[in-house]
This record gives C-alpha cells, structure tokens and sequence, in this order.
C-alpha cells in the first residue's frame, strides 16, 4: 500500500487544477466553462483552509498469487 502524505497530495491538487487552466485556455466557449472558473476561483483556497489537513487516499497494489509465487516465498520463509 503507498500512502499520500501532504505534499504528494498537494501536487495531485495542483495537477488537476493546472488541467483545468489549461482546458479552458483551450475551450474558453465550452459550456462547462463558467463553472469551471468558479470552481478555480474559489477551490484552491478552500483546499488550503480545510482539504490540506486530510490528504487520506492511499492506493493498494493488488495481484492473484499463483503457484509459482506460492512456491517461491515457501522456500524463502
């Protein structure tokens, strides 16, 4: 399991934010747009006031064991 700590999820934030910015320099007419610049406005200071103290998310790295795995950590116990 990999665990965010604040920084790793400070980048993750800041990624999708940057996205955003660039979509919309992109598509400034697109129907999403006015939302979006709302959401940019206001998001990253409600991020930094209340989201930055609970980054939580982790990610597990899950894989079906098979027989020749099974054999090799048995004679390495």
């Amino acid at each position: 399991m990999t665990l965010a700590d604040q920084n790793s999820w400070d980048r993750y934030a800041a990624a999708q934010w940057l996205s955003m910015r660039r979509r919309l320099d992109r598509n400034p007419g697109d129907e999403l747009a006015p939302e979006v610049r709302e959401e940019l406005t206001t998001e990253p200071a409600h991020y930094a006031r209340h989201g930055r103290e609970y980054p939580g998310w982790g990610v597990f790295a899950l894989m079906k064991r098979t027989q020749t795995r099974l054999a090799y950590w048995e004679s390495h116990e």
